[in-house]
């Protein structure tokens, strides 16, 4: 029963690691799109951020470096995979996203945790069980502009405004709640619901129906300078967005079960029941919009940057330095929602970052990559 309930909620979402371009290591400005030449880009992007567990054991027993927050609980992951050309402040190209999140109540992540080690609580206990996971993915082309405000009171603004349609999602909802307990003599009792529905689900007798989808987003980004040393960057990616699926295989179970109890005359009745019902649904969504914003102080060679990210209900906050030298950039960087530090480098046409909030790769909770080259020709 246990394995019916988080299964479904919490564990495939492994295979689905994610990206985000953090502002405390953003490399780029809108600037670069201003070029009068042709401009070949490509980027990568990847990140995972856990609160309770490291990214590597997500898949495995949960029995290292298991420490959850009191409260909520996130698990996010992005990535992102791009390439295309610009000139004059238009760019158009192809890209790959996909984006997952998690977000469970305590008791969810400890009795998960306790059933991935094959342990019992020391105690009777209930527990309260609340989680949200989503996931979706897709490609598609993006089409972009920049332009800047010349004759009016904020004079040197510029404004980037994309767009962007997509095929082919892939998507993965569910909705976990209810509660268990633990009776002791190692008897659980549960009442629990969930909602769960999957593009690449095939339940049995359900009929063979064409799946369709498609999508598209609008994403805005602002940089206005403030003088010769201050610029402030404000950008929200998926400021409208809408995701469609039709034929979307999707499962409703209930479990209502004293594993053990007793009848009147005190002989042992066990009472499992598992109900559901299997169903193609029309489903309608959004990506849910992506905010940061940030501050630029520039002197000589340095520059100094505070941010802050608000992704998936988190907020993000973040503080940068960057050092402009006849070798290279060098950029250092800490955000404080999962403690990552993370460092830079970035010469001519090319940069890469890297960001962790643990030396050794296996307990960090938080890894990050970006990398990234654009060539005039």
């Amino acid at each position: 029963m246990q394995r019916f309930i988080f299964m479904t909620a919490l564990a495939s979402s492994i295979a689905c690691p994610d990206v985000m371009a953090q502002q405390f290591l953003s490399p780029t400005t809108l600037r670069q799109a201003q070029s009068t030449a042709w401009q070949a880009y490509a980027d990568i992007s990847a990140w995972a951020a856990y609160d309770a567990i490291p990214v590597e054991e997500f898949g495995g027993k949960w029995g290292e470096g298991y420490a959850p927050r009191s409260g909520r609980n996130v698990f996010l992951q992005r990535n992102r995979v791009s390439l295309g050309v610009e000139k004059e402040g238009w760019r158009i190209g192809v890209e790959y996203r996909q984006e997952g999140s998690l977000d469970a109540s305590r008791d969810t992540v400890d009795f998960y945790h306790l059933y991935q080690q094959r342990q019992l609580p020391d105690t009777a206990r209930s527990f309260d069980l609340d989680a949200r996971f989503h996931l979706w993915s897709a490609s598609g082309l993006r089409v972009s502009r920049t332009f800047t405000l010349d004759q009016t009171a904020l004079a040197g603004l510029q404004v980037r405004v994309s767009g962007a349609l997509y095929g082919s999602l892939r998507n993965r909802d569910t909705k976990l709640g209810g509660s268990t307990s633990y009776q002791g003599s190692g008897a659980y009792g549960f009442d629990a619901q969930s909602l769960d529905s999957d593009t690449r689900y095939r339940y049995p007798f359900m009929p063979e129906a064409a799946q369709a989808s498609s999508g598209g987003s609008v994403s805005v980004a602002l940089q206005l300078p403030l003088d010769a040393r201050w610029t402030a960057n404000v950008a929200i990616d998926d400021l409208w967005s809408r995701l469609r699926w039709s034929n979307l295989p999707t499962v409703q179970k209930n479990i209502n079960s004293e594993v053990a109890t007793t009848d009147q005359n005190g002989y042992v009745n066990y009472q499992p029941l598992l109900t559901g019902q299997n169903s193609l649904i029309s489903k309608t969504g959004t990506i849910g919009a992506t905010r940061s914003a940030s501050l630029t102080y520039r002197q000589d060679q340095w520059s100094a940057k505070l941010g802050v990210d608000r992704i998936a209900a988190t907020t993000i906050p973040s503080v940068a330095l960057t050092y402009q030298s006849a070798l290279g950039a060098f950029m250092a960087g800490y955000e404080s929602r999962f403690n990552t530090v993370g460092l830079g480098y970035g010469i001519g046409p090319f940069h890469v970052q890297l960001r962790t909030n643990k030396w050794s790769v296996s307990q960090a909770s938080s890894l990050g990559l970006n990398a990234g080259v654009q060539y005039a020709f």
